[in-house]
This record gives C-alpha cells, structure tokens and sequence, in this order.
C-alpha cells in the first residue's frame, strides 16, 4: 500500500487502499483522480486539481449517484453496471500499452475485472506520464462460448464534480458550468471553438455517426465557481459521443450541484461482436485536469499530446516547408516540373503532387483512384525527373493516395466489388473499401506500401473524401462499421510507419475530416481544413490550435481559393504559427511568378525557418482570442507563439470581418518579466527594447483600421 501524501509529486504514482472498497488514486503532475470498487461496481470518487488526495470525507459517494461507473459497458442487450467481481490490480513501470504508443508511459496500471452475469472480463488500463492529463482505454474479453455483441460502449464515464454551495460563488445568472467543443461538424468550418452555458439537463456532443466528420473530438469543460478546466479528447475516428449530465437543482437548500459524464462509441449497436476468447480495446480516453485559464489546459494537453501520442518525428525533425501542385489545375509535366522550380526557388524542402498523377489527362481524379500505377499519357517520363528534381534542389518528394477508396472506373472496383463496403441500405458507399475484409485491407497495404517502394518516396499524403455509415456482418449480427473499420487501419499504418520509418507520413480527410488522436498517433502532421479563406481561415487556425499542438496542423497559402480575400501578409502569417504549406503562386501556370509576392514569400519562409522553427516544436500557444464564432468572424483574432524558455516568439493580430475596434492592446503571455526584449513591428520595421515587466503592465497598442489586415509583433530577449 502505498502512503498518502499532500504534497505535489514529481513523477506520477498511484496510491491504493487494500480494503474491503479498493481506493485507487492515480497522481500525475498536480491532478489527483481517485476511484474505488465496492458493492461489484469501479467508480469514480472525484477529481482534484491541487494535488491531494481526498480524505474520506471529501471522496464523492458513489451510492448516491447512479452515473458513477467509471465505464459503460452493455453486452449482449444488458447494461454490465454492476456485479463485477475484483481480479486485482497491476503496475507496470514500464510497459509498453497495447494500443501501439510512442514510448512507454511512466507509470501503467492494469485493473482486471469479471462479471458474473456475461463471460466477460475487462482490463481498466491508466497511464500517467507526468502531465495532468490521465489516459483511459478498456481492454474486453469475450470468456464465453458464444459470440458477445458490444452495444452501448463508454471508454470513462464518472462523476466530474460534486460541488456544495456552488450558488454562493457566482454571481447571479452566470452558469455553473461552461463546456467548450467545436461548434460547427461541417466540412471547411473545422475549429469553430466556442463556450456554450451546460444547462441542468443531460447533453451531448456527438460528431461522426450522428454528426458530420468534421468536428475534432474534445471538450474543454470550465468549472466557473472554482476555476477548474477539464480538458479532454478521445483517440477515435470514427462515430463518438461527450455526454453530461448536470444536476443542480433551482432550489436546494445547501445548492448542492453534481456533474458526470460519459464518453465513447456512437453508432448503431453493436459496435462490435466479440467471438469466443476474442480481446478488443476501446479507444482511448484522453482527459485532464488544470487550474487557471483556457491556456493552461490547452498547453497540458498539448504537452501530453507530444509525449504520449505522437510518435518521433520521421528524419528525426518535423515542420517541414512543404509545397505541391493540385488538382483545381490540369496537371502536366510542363507545369509540375515549373511548380518545382518555382517551390526550391523560394525555400521549400517538400514537394508533391496531389490528385490525378495516376488518371488520364483531362479526366476527373476520382473516378480511377485504387488504379496506382503513373499515367504514362499524363506524365510520358513518368515520375522520376520531377523526384529527381526535387531532390537536386534540396528537396524531398512525395505524392497523394486516397488508398481507401476505388473509382468506378478503376480495375479494382470491377474485379472485386464485394470488396466495397455497403451502407444500412446496400448501396455502394462511394467505393470505400471494407477494411473488416482481410482481403481487401491486404490489398490496400500492399498498394500503399507498392507505391512508396516503386517510386522512392520520401512523402506520403493519405485523403479521405467519403462519408456515412456502413455495415459489416457478422454472424447473426451487422454491426456498424467504424470499430472493425478502424481496427483494420489503425493496424496498417502502425505497420507502415514501422516499415518506412523515414516516410513523412501526412493525413487528410476531406481537410480536417479525421483530426483525432488516434489518425494523428500514426502519422506526422495533419491537413486541418480545406477552407482557406479570410476571415474564417484564421478561426480554424485558431481553433485547432486549441486541440492539436502548432507543429502538426497544416496550413496552406496559394490555393483553395484563399487569395480572394485578406492581404498576403494576412494569409501568410497565419503560417508562421503552424506547419506551412505553399501551393504555386502564379496566377496562371506557365506565367511568370509575381516578383513582389515571391520576394514576400521569400521572406516569410526565413523568417520560420531561422526564426520560429527552432523553438516551434516545444512551443507555448496563447489563444489571446479564442473564439472566433461563426463562418465570417468578426472583430480581432490574435494569437501568440512563445519558445518555453519565454526568450522569443512572435504576436499575430488580426483584423476579422466587420472591424469596429480600430486598436488592440496587446499583452503578450509568453515573456519572462525579469527580462530585456527587443520588440519589432513588422508592418513599419521599427524595434525598440523594453523590460519584460513594463510591457506585460503597460501593454502594446496596435492600431489595424481596414478589414483583413494584419500586424505581426516579434520579440526576442537581450
């Protein structure tokens, strides 16, 4: 038994009560999360923020409230909430998890659990890894002899809070809670991160079966009594579900207040069906626990994100400045290898070509993707001179696959179209592969991997444009297709990036269709949007730098239509805070490039190069706005980029839509105030020096009076 402490620990540890209840408290950083098993039930007991662990007293009742299972788990049409038996608990100090993580964490328990009512048997896996955010994942073990078919599926689910006189510390009418998630699901509204008021009432927030795919799945829930962010994401891709249940009734007599919540699968039931003696593990829960603002929660989990889930970097470094040519031009040879040219011209160290280098010319590129193989007709050098190319100008080289998919006129569609998965209805779900189909999932690894190898990549962009749901038998049953689907892919892109392992990997789904945690554990940075522009482009900057940390979101200058409106330097700022991408800057391939907009961009690419790319991969972001609403926001965005030693970073501020505020005071957050800085405006050039303590007292006016402009404010220590 370990010993109880009320101090702040400088490596996570879990404490555990031998007794009759079975008192586990998991500690890592300051966050203390306790649950105990008693009566065959594991619940939560509460959550706490300072670093304690709670005294008898102080742990919530789990008897008095019926959402206090610390998972969800129906089997076979029953609820498995209780008569549970305790099999023991483990420690792991250095385990590798099963889900297939960067590194081990550094501290990994296992409770293992039966039930006597199923043959069924789950292992309740935690890890710690110094960070106040704690990972959750259930592994499930079907003990019987005939098939078990998962329904209802919740990874963690508990009591967040029990809170008494929550009235008293507010001021009339201000909620108890706020909760935070990406308002808008649809495609090119991606990070629409707002507060909304959590009403007494239970409340979801689904996304991907019920909901388009386009809303990254996290929450960030605020405490607006004590101060307390709870910020967390579920590593899944397919359809999720955040459910909370606030009951804080109008009128008690000591305002007493509780909230749990559940978090996991959505889809129709069941999720899947487990054979005899078959494990699944359900995705992992992601979840924290902070003092202060939003920024402290956000920076948590960011720093959570880079040691537990991201794995190293391909080459062994990242931020690539990556540049291609698309499809929204006919792509020739001529007007790639000009692309080329012009891409090394002003810095790039990447360059693809996205969809169509395997379809005829003049053809519509969707129609004959799973036919991988170059089209001679298209490129009749095939690919070689423009990787060649790319490579004599410093350059990796790449290309684009939408490997789930096949055209209806690809070879692969007429020889197996039992390959392609099927919706609820039977009808052909726009030639997705049925990855639940070894055969077909296989193939796609291997052509994948065939097309790597034949063309000596150093790049790999994976798209994914389709949507809905499908179904997959299963004996009796159909389940739906996300678990089986998901499990599949997960598998070929751990082997993969295994296989290749000096491949930058990079993800896309129709822009930021699959965000996740668990897409973003296997690849090395993510396409956030297909929407880039003004105003609402620096929305998405902003609000998925909120989910993901700043190195991995990807963002694009010279494409998708994002020259129509806002300045260059509006647009082009916005990539310094993120993963820069450049598409081909000439008004019309084979004209001459804009020489003032090359010398800019020339410019702009040093800047990130020499200035924020050395400190960008430990980086600090400050949201100074962070909800930027709707598809045209209004008003000012800014944003701040700090290195984590507080001696540089840089202050975008923005003017949106519809400005009526001509001047913004700026106050960075990433300064050390017992430091020296030199400040520089760019729009004018001028620099001067001032202490850190003033400018965090006095602040920095900048005046932005047009609509769609910008001022970027640079500082850097003595």
């Amino acid at each position: 038994m370990s010993k109880s402490s009320n101090t702040l620990i400088d490596r996570p540890d879990v404490a555990v009560v031998e007794d009759e209840n079975h008192v586990v408290s998991y500690r890592s950083g300051a966050v203390v999360y306790e649950e105990s098993f008693q009566n065959g039930r594991l619940t939560g007991r509460g959550w706490n923020g300072a670093g304690y662990l709670s005294t008898y007293d102080g742990r919530v009742d789990p008897n008095a409230y019926p959402g206090a299972n610390s998972f969800w788990l129906e089997i076979d049409g029953q609820l498995l909430g209780s008569d549970w038996e305790w099999d023991g608990l483990e420690t792991l100090a250095d385990h590798q998890p099963i889900p297939a993580m960067p590194r081990p964490f550094a501290l990994h328990t296992v409770v293992t659990l039966s039930n006597r009512l199923r043959p069924i048997a789950v292992k309740v896996h935690t890890g710690l890894d110094g960070t106040p955010i704690l990972v959750r994942w259930l592994e499930v073990t079907n003990t019987g002899s005939a098939p078990a078919a998962i329904g209802a599926a919740f990874t963690w689910s508990g009591i967040i809070k029990h809170q008494a006189r929550w009235r008293e510390h507010l001021q009339d009418g201000k909620p108890l809670y706020s909760l935070g998630y990406m308002a808008n699901d649809h495609s090119c509204n991606e990070g629409d991160f707002r507060w909304f008021d959590l009403p007494n009432v239970r409340y979801c927030v689904d996304g991907r079966a019920t909901r388009d795919r386009h809303r990254h799945p996290m929450f960030v829930l605020r405490n607006n009594a004590t101060g307390e962010h709870h910020i967390g994401q579920l590593a899944w891709s397919g359809g999720y579900t955040f459910e909370f249940n606030l009951d804080s009734p109008p009128a008690t007599s000591d305002s007493k207040a509780s909230l749990s919540f559940r978090s996991g699968l959505n889809g129709p039931a069941p999720q899947a069906v487990l054979a005899p003696g078959e494990t699944i593990n359900l995705p992992e829960m992601h979840l924290g626990l902070t003092y202060g603002g939003l920024d402290e929660a956000v920076q948590a989990m960011h720093d959570h994100i880079r040691q537990s889930v991201l794995m190293p970097q391909a080459r062994n470094r990242g931020n690539w400045v990556e540049a291609s040519i698309g499809p929204e031009v006919e792509i020739t040879a001529e007007n790639t290898m000009q692309c080329i040219e012009s891409a090394g011209g002003f810095g790039a160290e990447l360059f693809f070509i996205d969809a169509s280098w395997y379809a005829a010319p003049h053809s519509f590129w969707s129609t004959t993707v799973g036919d991988w193989d170059v089209d001679l007709d298209r490129f009749p050098g095939g690919l070689a001179p423009f990787r060649n190319r790319a490579h004599e100008l410093g350059m990796l080289f790449g290309l684009w696959m939408e490997a789930e998919r096949v055209g209806p006129k690809s070879k692969i569609a007429t020889q197996h179209p039992d390959w392609i998965l099927r919706d609820f209805n039977g009808a052909d779900m726009e030639g997705v592969l049925d990855l639940s189909n070894p055969h077909a999932a296989e193939w796609m690894e291997a052509q994948i991997a065939r097309v790597i190898g034949e063309n000596d990549l150093d790049f790999f962009r994976l798209d994914y444009n389709m949507r809905g749901m499908g179904k997959v038998s299963s004996g009796a049953y159909v389940e739906g297709h996300y678990f089986r689907y998901y499990e599949a892919l997960y598998a070929i892109y751990d082997r993969l990036r295994a296989r290749f392992p000096n491949v930058v990997f990079e993800s896309c789904a129709s822009g930021g269709g699959r965000t996740d945690l668990g897409m973003m554990r296997r690849f090395c940075h993510t396409w956030v949007t297909d929407w880039q522009i003004a105003p609402r482009s620096f929305s998405i900057t902003n609000g998925m730098t909120i989910a993901l940390p700043p190195e991995i979101v990807d963002r694009l200058i010279f494409g998708q239509t994002g020259h129509i409106a806002g300045d260059f330097d509006f647009q082009v700022r916005q990539l310094l805070f993120v993963r820069p991408t450049i598409g081909p800057m000439f008004g019309q391939l084979g004209l001459d490039e804009n020489p003032t907009l090359r010398k800019k961009l020339k410019e702009a690419v040093s800047f990130y190069k020499s200035f924020v790319r050395p400190f960008s991969l430990d980086s600090r972001i400050y949201h100074h706005t962070p909800v930027a609403a709707g598809p045209e926001p209004k008003g000012w965005g800014v944003l701040e980029l700090a290195s984590r030693n507080r001696t540089r970073g840089i202050c975008g501020l923005f003017q949106l839509s519809s400005p009526d505020q001509p001047e913004y005071v700026l106050r960075p957050r990433g300064l050390d105030p017992s430091r020296k800085y030199t400040v520089t405006l760019s729009n004018s050039g001028a620099s001067y020096q001032i202490d850190g303590a003033t400018l965090l007292a006095q602040g920095l006016v900048v005046r932005l009076e047009g609509a769609l402009t910008s001022e970027l404010v640079v500082y850097e220590a003595l």
